[in-house]
């Protein structure tokens, strides 16, 4: 019995590992977001964070003993802290809501500690510049609201902070009511568009997890119909049309022609639940030409067999296995319809592209191949939709009186 091979199921191409992951890194979803908003944070709050450094060192602590001391570090420690953090990714959204609650605690705590130092109302103190800053921080672990919230309350302490300062005289109110609104313009701009930029991200995310949505759907709608085509011809190639063979035997050439089709109906049969064989399998062309030999010479009608170009080729072993199933159903039937006392060919060339064709043909009764009825599949799914399931193609060439002729062709060129 000629060996058998299962197909397997056949998807649509999907791009590379390697193209998918750039992509991936060039897209602007959710993750790349997080971590570009991460890593900017991190650079504002170098750069800005020196600017203020020095400025401190210049306007002096203001904080008299260790109290003071201990507060600068605290807050330039923190943001220190966060900043390494979010430039490498570790643990930066914990990092950055712990300097952002620094940062609120030491504003809250300003009047307090700073209360012996003299305060100069015509400038500014250094909290003042980390205050954009500590809002940029925030929107790392917070959602649009909190981070709103977050820099209305910090732009009010301050503003109230640089009123107490200044012993509430009546030109510290308009002085920290306009620093309050700086640090609010500045800071809502920042709040604005990581919101922004957050929603379209989202959005992206919604869209490719629809995408792939719609994909999968797509793969398992062609699965089925793989499924589908293999089961068709199975039951009209094997099962329907061998038991009809049977029923019809009452010469030695119809039982043998009816036990040819009960090996093709058992060896198909066990091909369904057999192993799916990998794509990149190849088999020669020698030993498909061998396998349609056997099968050619057990339908009980005589087929002339040539051969050309078949040594040393190979073909994927789907293809062959397509090949060999298509070219059994076109001499199937050619025997069963073609009439008695035909001549019958069988001619096998392997192409100078590397592929293969197979053509079955007789000088029997032939038919019209556009009045076959829709419920035939012998010619359409057996022959036509096998071969193009694996990239090949089928040609049939027939009139009634003229015979038929079968072609049967696969290249590697039209199948890439």
């Amino acid at each position: 019995m000629s060996p058998s091979f299962r197909a397997p199921t056949r998807h649509p191409a999907i791009p590379a590992d390697t193209k998918d992951a750039q992509a991936q890194r060039r897209m602007l979803n959710t993750a790349n977001f997080e971590r570009l908003l991460g890593r900017s944070v991190a650079i504002i709050g170098l750069v800005f964070g020196l600017q203020t450094a020095f400025t401190t060192l210049g306007q002096g602590v203001q904080i008299d003993g260790w109290i003071g001391v201990l507060y600068v570090v605290a807050v330039f420690g923190s943001m220190g802290v966060a900043i390494g953090c979010c430039f490498f990714l570790w643990h930066h959204r914990l990092a950055s809501g712990v300097f952002a609650a620094v940062f609120l605690v030491a504003l809250l705590i300003w009047p307090a500690v700073n209360a012996p130092a003299p305060a100069d109302i015509n400038q500014e103190p250094w909290i003042w510049y980390l205050c954009t800053i500590a809002v940029a921080f925030a929107c790392v672990p917070l959602k649009l609201r909190g981070a709103i919230v977050y820099l209305v309350v910090t732009s009010f302490m301050y503003g109230v902070n640089r009123i107490i300062d200044a012993d509430f005289v009546p030109a510290s109110w308009e002085i920290g009511a306009l620093d309050a609104s700086y640090a609010t313009i500045i800071g809502g701009l920042i709040v604005v568009l990581v919101g922004l930029f957050r929603v379209l991200a989202g959005r992206v995310d919604v869209a490719r997890a629809a995408a792939l949505s719609t994909y999968d759907a797509a793969v398992k709608q062609h699965a089925t119909e793989v499924e589908r085509v293999e089961v068709d011809s199975i039951v009209h190639d094997s099962v329907l049309a061998s038991l009809l063979a049977a029923d019809r035997a009452m010469t030695p050439k119809s039982e043998a022609l009816a036990v040819m089709m009960a090996r093709v109906a058992i060896e198909q049969l066990e091909g369904v639940g057999a192993p799916m064989t990998n794509e990149d399998e190849v088999t020669g062309l020698a030993e498909l030409v061998e396998r349609l030999r056997g099968a050619a010479s057990m339908l009980g009608e005589p087929f002339t067999v040539t051969t050309e170009g078949a040594s040393g080729r190979v073909l994927p072993v789907t293809v062959a296995n397509a090949v060999y199933w298509a070219t059994v159903q076109a001499m199937v039937n050619s025997v069963e319809h073609a009439g008695q006392g035909v001549a019958r060919s069988l001619a096998i060339e392997g192409t100078v592209s590397g592929g293969v064709c197979v053509t079955v043909s007789d000088d029997g009764v032939g038919f019209c191949p556009d009045a076959v009825a829709e419920e035939r599949l012998g010619l359409k799914v057996s022959i036509v939709e096998r071969m193009a399931g694996v990239g090949g193609r089928s040609t049939v060439l027939s009139r009634p009186g003229e015979g038929a002729v079968i072609r049967i062709e696969w290249s590697p060129e039209d199948a890439s």
